[in-house]
């Protein structure tokens, strides 16, 4: 079976893997030049490893991730950490990222702690998300940890990752953020653009081909086949996986429907990469969530403050990044106009730190199509894996509900929409 894939990220490259193992002839076309959509990485001069556009880590959770790194045979390249996670309220950098600093944590009472650490438990060890979709996740906060918590912790966060979304989040989406991470965060040596070499290879081994630059503009039925475009020249293919926004699969596959689409909403991000002389959270702060409304971006990772910055020419490696409309301003800036509007904001974080003699470089990264937005009920209006069109799948950030965004989630929706693909050769 000819089977083409459209999208070299992490759930197009998973789902090739496992058809090309299964004796299909598979390519892969990436419009990029990088390969991972958003686990891409680039690297600089002097740099041992590359470093993804957009901040990433694992969890002890992944076990999509663990049993795809062993069948590669990269899980020794695999390790864990436990590094420091904050949060910035009120002008002051709080750690808040296990029991003890929960409990320490000046700004909630004894009682609005109790209430907390309860609902976390819960939360922690409830298998059921199908109920807590059912209420959004600012009431069932506001009743379980309180109001004071709510607004203080869980409101700025749910403001600045979805904004004018913010209220209507179910709580599922709130649970897996709570069911599946963990404390330790893991790392693969060579940043995670070793998973993407090492699925590459191994796709080619098996006689697949990974074609990047390549950008599909048009996706047709064709009798039993399915004609894709490319550079003007038409391919057709027994089937085929497309690994793109819905806005994407709508623009090059006139023929298909769009109704189903029409409640999947979604937002996009940035990220502007700081290279520096010095450490900028100089408390050890791996990952600092912004508790302010008012700042532009909702999260400063200080990447060497987890990975060791040997890798990276000894350099610091510093992430400022946001969630927002993809009609925001923001899309619309170059990489010097975003620094000057999050500089006033980073000054204020660190206040004696000088970014004049400090900054090296940066670079700005962009992504129209980051982080879907649920709803209530969101399970009702989850697309199928299988289009309207015969022949003709499709796979996205969409599918993944009522997990979030993650690795390990696009590896099990690759290895899912493979599955079924192969379930055509068996009839």
């Amino acid at each position: 079976m000819k089977v083409g894939i459209v999208g070299g990220g992490i759930s197009g490259l998973t789902a090739a893997y496992i058809l090309a193992q299964n004796h299909h002839e598979v390519t892969v076309f990436e419009k990029s030049q990088e390969l991972g959509g958003l686990v891409a990485s680039f690297t600089q001069k002097g740099w041992q490893w590359p470093l993804e556009h957009f901040y990433h880590h694992f969890f002890s959770s992944d076990q999509e991730l663990f049993d795809l790194a062993k069948k590669l045979k990269i899980e020794n390249k695999l390790f864990f950490k436990k590094p420091k996670t904050s949060i910035y309220l009120e002008g002051k950098i709080y750690r808040f990222d296990n029991p003890q600093s929960i409990l320490s944590f000046p700004k909630l009472n004894l009682f609005d702690k109790f209430r907390t650490g309860l609902t976390t438990a819960f939360l922690k060890v409830n298998p059921f998300w199908q109920p807590l979709e059912k209420i959004t996740a600012q009431k069932f906060l506001q009743m379980t940890m309180g109001k004071k918590t709510f607004k203080l912790i869980w409101e700025p966060l749910l403001q600045s990752k979805f904004g004018p979304f913010a209220q209507q989040i179910p709580t599922s989406w709130f649970w897996t953020r709570i069911k599946k991470r963990s404390f330790a965060l893991g790392y693969f040596e060579g940043g995670t653009n070793t998973l993407i070499s090492s699925l590459k290879t191994a796709i080619e081994k098996n006689g697949g081909q990974v074609l990047n630059n390549q950008e599909v503009t048009c996706l047709k039925p064709t009798g039993k086949k399915v004609e894709i475009t490319v550079d003007q020249k038409k391919q057709s293919f027994d089937q085929i996986l497309a690994t793109v926004s819905p806005q994407t699969l709508l623009k090059i596959t006139p023929s298909l429907k769009g109704e189903s689409f029409k409640k999947l909403q979604s937002i996009g991000s940035l990220c502007l990469v700081l290279e520096l002389k010095e450490s900028f959270l100089k408390d050890k702060t791996y990952w600092l969530n912004i508790n302010e409304s008012s700042f532009p971006f909702v999260a400063v990772v200080e990447h060497t403050n987890y990975i060791d910055k040997s890798h990276y020419n000894n350099e610091i490696i510093l992430y400022v990044g946001g969630y927002y409309p993809t009609s925001h301003p923001f899309f619309k800036m170059n990489k010097e106009e975003i620094y000057r509007k999050f500089l006033p904001y980073l000054e204020k974080i660190n206040p004696n730190f000088n970014f004049k003699l400090s900054t090296l470089n940066f670079e700005l990264f962009t992504e129209n199509y980051a982080q879907p937005v649920p709803g209530l009920n969101h399970s009702s209006d989850l697309p199928s894996i299988k289009t309207s069109l015969p022949g003709l799948y499709w796979c996205s950030l969409d599918h993944v509900y009522p997990e979030d965004r993650g690795v390990n989630y696009a590896i099990k929706l690759g290895k899912e929409v493979a599955n079924e693909i192969l379930k055509t050769t068996e009839k």
